[in-house]
């Protein structure tokens, strides 16, 4: 009887322990969109059980005040684990807009674009052989694979989301509104220089 009440006692003491082995980690408090800077309602504290290597990937409860203020680079969905990859600095790009725009994986170099990517954009607008750059070099923040559903399966088209000043956002949105748009990849090429813009005629059909 000793040896048994002996040995529920030391079982006990040890599931307390695993109960207590948490670690407090940052949660979105919110669905978090790319280019969303972090604000203090944007994120909450949350206990994990997890191992080293996966906390190391994660913000702890300490990092509160480091991540307010950086930005967003991937949708982060309501209750979603904040990893270290999820968010960057605010710098000089991150300053910048964000636009996000559908595309398919066929015009996005296959679908093989990642955040930190830099892409040319062309356009050719439709019924009509103009055609041009809409913007060189910008910066990729996040690209997403777009549901087609439980039934559909997977859809072919991805939501890119791409850094953007004040002159490249109109050109970008009349891009998609009257021609075809495909990005190429431009990650450690040399700047393109004198390139010839993207300019919709009067009238373009939509």
């Amino acid at each position: 009887m000793l040896l048994a009440g002996a040995l529920g006692v030391m079982l006990t003491s040890s599931v307390l322990r695993a109960a207590d082995d948490s670690r407090p980690v940052l949660v979105a408090a919110r669905e978090l969109a790319p280019g969303t800077l972090v604000g203090d309602r944007d994120v909450r504290i949350a206990h994990v059980h997890a191992d080293g290597a996966v906390l190391a990937t994660l913000f702890g409860a300490a990092d509160l005040r480091s991540v307010r203020g950086q930005v967003v680079t991937k949708t982060i969905r309501t209750g979603a684990l904040v990893g270290r990859a999820d968010v960057r600095e605010l710098g000089a790009h991150a300053a910048m807009r964000a636009m996000s725009f559908p595309l398919p994986r066929a015009r996005a170099v296959g679908g093989k674009l990642t955040g930190g990517d830099r892409v040319d954009v062309i356009a050719v607008e439709r019924n009509s052989a103009r055609s041009g750059y809409v913007l060189s070099d910008a910066e990729v923040i996040a690209v997403e694979n777009r549901s087609g559903g439980p039934l559909a399966g997977a859809s072919d088209e991805l939501t890119v989301s791409l850094v953007v000043d004040a002159d490249g956002a109109p050109r970008l949105a009349a891009a998609l509104d009257t021609g075809t748009v495909t990005l190429v990849r431009a990650t450690g090429a040399a700047p393109m220089r004198e390139v010839p813009l993207f300019t919709p005629s009067t009238g373009a059909p939509k």
